[in-house]
């Protein structure tokens, strides 16, 4: 049996179209050039071209054939069955889901985006998850492409269970930002995860952990030197400890996704008037995060939360800590507009 085909296709330039991908679970291109059903087009891509042609005369003549070859495929060589990846910058994952409908025009919700098809998303996994090269393949100018140099990771990745991180959805965030400053978050965040998977791997990441709960304020200590029941770190507001609620943390450096299993074993250990905070490096599957939501005193982070928490704390993180993620402020274009 021929394997599915993988296809790629990004959210507009700067994720813009976020919203219709998760909350609409439709992925979509671009109308702005073909502002009307292609397909109605003759299925040939030299009708594309003159489509674009005639929408966009003083278009760059190299970029037209690019531009209708994306649209075409999009219509004609897309099928339903087929998978799709979405990789998504504001969190840093890749989503990966199928597709379930037919090619349709539909200008409801964000008019601009409206060559669409139906998508089940399946899972995500951290792009951390992947090879260099893989990413590579991903990072492509083109805003849909066939995955062809890669796919066999990717599947491989997204075929075990344990593997494919909860897909709960989240609201669209705003993408307005200038592409300078995304390019900078993005590759401080790389920079950070990559660290934390190297240089604080295993029970070196403990230590860190308590430097960072002591830079949000609290009185914080690696257990792991003196115990071995599975609390990592120990944190709580006052002085001596005794006053509730104590925070039992678990850390996992982890490329995989923690399951559920590992979950539980760990809320076993935390009191009911203590904190449990679970955090690992990878992502957690979706009966992980279930299971965590059902309890009011659990709470997991996931790598992208860790990185965001190392962010927003580090300049008062100790010296050591500092030393192993090393970081400078820059001046970058204030896209706020104020």
């Amino acid at each position: 049996m021929e394997a599915k085909r993988i296809w790629c296709v990004r959210a507009g330039a700067s994720g813009e179209a976020d919203f219709l991908f998760l909350k609409r679970n439709q992925v979509a291109m671009s109308s702005e050039e073909i502002g009307d059903d292609a397909g109605l087009l003759p299925a040939a891509r030299d009708a594309f071209k003159e489509a674009f042609a005639r929408a966009a005369p003083a278009a760059r003549p190299g970029s037209i054939p690019i531009s209708a070859g994306q649209l075409y495929r999009f219509v004609h060589e897309m099928r339903i069955g087929d998978n799709v990846i979405y990789p998504r910058k504001s969190d840093r994952t890749v989503r990966w889901g199928e597709i379930v409908a037919p090619y349709v025009y539909d200008l409801e919700d964000m008019g601009e985006f409206g060559h669409r098809r139906g998508v089940r998303w399946i899972g995500k996994l951290s792009r951390d998850s992947f090879s260099q090269g893989a990413l590579y393949e991903l990072g492509s100018a083109l805003t849909f492409f066939e995955v062809k140099s890669f796919a066999e990771e990717f599947r491989e990745k997204f075929a075990d269970p344990d593997n494919v991180a909860d897909i709960q959805t989240s609201p669209a965030q705003d993408e307005t930002e200038d592409s300078v400053l995304r390019d900078i978050e993005e590759t401080t965040r790389d920079f950070i995860s990559k660290r934390l998977k190297t240089d604080l791997k295993g029970s070196a990441l403990e230590p860190f952990v308590a430097s960072l709960f002591r830079a949000m304020g609290y009185n914080a200590r690696a257990t792991r030197a003196v115990r071995d029941d599975g609390i990592d770190v120990i944190a709580h507001r006052d002085e001596l400890g005794i006053e509730p609620p104590i925070l039992k943390i678990q850390v996992k450096s982890h490329d995989a996704n923690i399951c559920a299993d590992h979950v539980k074993a760990f809320y076993a250990m935390v009191q009911e008037r203590d904190v449990g905070i679970f955090i690992t490096t990878g992502d957690y599957t979706a009966s992980a995060s279930s299971f965590a939501r059902s309890k009011g005193n659990l709470k997991l982070i996931d790598g992208s939360g860790f990185v965001e928490l190392i962010q927003k704390y580090y300049d008062r993180l100790d010296t050591g800590s500092r030393d192993v993620i090393r970081l400078r402020r820059v001046l970058v274009p204030d896209a706020s507009g104020a």
